[in-house]
């Protein structure tokens, strides 16, 4: 697998930053081609990598981007990792500001509001919070096909591959993973014609739990096993270190063949401007 991290800390990104869409495509370039061009061409092709770039918008242009690139090919997959080492908020494509959002709190802790491509609820993500990409055709398998059954064939293999490392862990709900009742990844999809794209959230020991509070309303939508815990109650996290994780998915998804992403990297800069840092994107069905 390879590893790549092009990290910053520089906090001027997503929703409420001084920071403009230039300024974030300018240092995604940068640092995107400094660090691609010390990596041999052999080594971009994997069955698994794990990259995050430079700012939360790159990093969600780039799930997207592996999308497109694999239905244009109309042949292969890819499984992504990748964790921000800042804490952010992340909408869904429907999610709605005002109703799952502490945007106070936010502003005031300096974390970024942004939204993805794909389905799903909002989320707190950060460290501690391993975000899973799996890109896959959907004639890979008959369960992948139908929407109410992708989510749960991908998330049933997660089960599978964690519950090898002694986790008694179950799939709830449309495509939650479960401990004792108690959430510890949630997913979220996004289709095109012939591929679908599934991300999953993984929480591991590190991650914060008290921290989803301060940053995020309760839910008004809520699957029937939650009832009315609040996410103190409701959520935990797996015992679990990244890397055992990581290890654990990559063995569990053998079969996805070497994929050269470097395609899908110059797909970024326009996804980024054109929709992840688009204040239009981020900020739609705010209320007045």
């Amino acid at each position: 697998m390879i590893e790549l991290h092009l990290e910053s800390n520089d906090a001027n990104s997503g929703s409420g930053r001084s920071s403009t869409a230039s300024d974030k495509l300018d240092r995604a370039r940068g640092a995107i081609a400094r660090d691609f061009s010390r990596i041999d061409p052999a080594d971009r092709s994997r069955k698994a990598f794990d990259v995050t770039l430079v700012d939360l918008a790159a990093d969600l242009a780039l799930d997207e981007a592996l999308l497109i690139e694999i239905e244009e090919r109309g042949e292969g997959g890819c499984l992504r990792f990748w964790e921000r080492p800042e804490f952010a908020v992340v909408l869904g494509a429907s999610g709605r500001i005002d109703d799952d959002v502490r945007r106070d709190a936010c502003l005031r802790d300096n974390v970024a509001i942004a939204r993805r491509s794909s389905g799903g609820g909002t989320v707190l993500i950060g460290p501690g919070a391993l975000n899973a990409t799996i890109v896959l055709p959907v004639n890979a398998s008959s369960e992948l096909r139908a929407v109410d059954t992708a989510q749960r064939y991908v998330l049933s293999r997660h089960a599978a591959a964690l519950g090898r490392l002694g986790l008694a862990i179950e799939v709830s709900g449309s495509g939650d993973l479960t401990i004792a009742g108690r959430k510890c990844s949630g997913s979220a999809q996004r289709r095109l014609k012939a591929t679908v794209m599934i991300h999953a959230t993984i929480l591991c020991r590190s991650f914060p739990i008290n921290l989803v509070n301060t940053y995020l309303c309760e839910p008004k939508r809520r699957p029937s096993y939650r009832g009315e815990r609040s996410h103190d109650e409701f959520l935990t996290r797996t015992p679990l270190d990244r890397g055992e994780i990581v290890s654990a998915l990559i063995d569990e998804w053998s079969e996805i063949e070497a994929f050269d992403f470097a395609a899908a990297l110059g797909r970024i800069d326009a996804l980024v401007a054109s929709k992840f840092a688009d204040p239009a994107w981020v900020e739609r069905f705010r209320r007045p």
